[in-house]
């Protein structure tokens, strides 16, 4: 609590869950990879109901966010999630959208175009 950042489980922890080999699939990279043109579409300020109890967005929130943005009539079939750094309360975020090959990312900005989130979807 005193850094905000998560800490290593302890093995009493582990044990109680057991540890498993990782499942044989195709990992992808941990970077997505950003598209060279984007549109931007309209800015939003982060408000009340986006914030978890570390008084930042709560992550789930990004994904929320970028699903607004995507036509209704695909069926999202993967998603990967690159979280950059956090948004607060009162910040405006500048969603930035690219859809290329098999894939659309959404970038989610603050004015500067930093990213908070980049967030990849793959469609059925």
């Amino acid at each position: 609590t005193e850094t905000g950042r998560p800490t290593r489980p302890q093995p009493k922890d582990v044990q109680l869950y057991g540890v498993e080999e990782p499942l044989d699939i195709p990992y992808e990279g941990r970077k997505i990879r950003l598209p060279e043109e984007t549109d931007d579409l309209e800015a939003f300020p982060v408000r009340k109901h986006h914030i978890d109890t570390n008084e930042h967005v709560n992550n789930c929130q990004y994904v929320q966010m970028a699903l607004e943005s995507l036509p209704k009539d695909k069926e999202v079939h993967q998603m990967r999630v690159e979280y950059k750094k956090s948004a607060v309360y009162g910040d405006m975020i500048y969603p930035r959208i690219a859809t290329e090959d098999d894939r659309t990312v959404v970038e989610l900005c603050d004015e500067n175009a930093k990213p908070y989130a980049v967030i990849e979807f793959r469609f059925a």
